[in-house]
């Protein structure tokens, strides 16, 4: 079964954007606090400013279980491993928990298209979006990536 989803007008969260980070800091340092050992933080509150290299001495191995761990808690939501191709080996060595945090609620906040601030929910929970199946301004249906890339990778007959 294909889950569809409409595009929507975007709402911003309750609280706003700092609430958003306040959660996604909790979360990422939960996470760290985890894979470094509590022991080895209990001395250290992990903040926005916090640096991944200098602060909390992460190794690389440590790195790529964040990464992992990221994935299974926000999904594909969240591609942490594309955000961190996009930099140069400075800017990871260098980057701050609260890099981190940014990018993460930026995609939290709705996973919304950049120009028109729309989100993907699932079509079924946005009334008449499925009716007609065509674009509308203020009813888009969309298809998941993976279906996407699948129609436009098959054998054209």
């Amino acid at each position: 079964m294909t889950t569809e989803y409409a595009l929507v007008p975007d709402e911003a969260p309750a609280g706003g954007r700092a609430v958003v980070e306040a959660r996604v800091l909790g979360e990422v340092a939960a996470l760290l606090r985890d894979i470094i050992g509590e022991e080895y933080v209990i001395d250290l509150e992990i903040g926005m400013e916090t640096s991944f290299n200098t602060d909390l001495e992460l190794e690389s191995i440590e790195f790529v279980t964040l990464a992992d761990r990221m994935r299974e808690r926000y999904g594909d939501m969240v591609d942490f491993v594309g955000f961190l191709a996009g930099m140069g080996v400075d800017e990871v060595i260098n980057m701050k928990v609260g890099q981190v945090v940014s990018y993460i609620a930026d995609c939290l906040e709705g996973r919304r298209a950049r120009d028109d601030r729309q989100i993907a929910r699932p079509a079924a929970e946005v009334p008449g979006a499925l009716e007609g199946r065509r674009a509308r301004d203020d009813r888009q249906i969309a298809r998941p990536a993976a279906e996407v890339l699948e129609a436009f990778t098959a054998p054209r007959s």
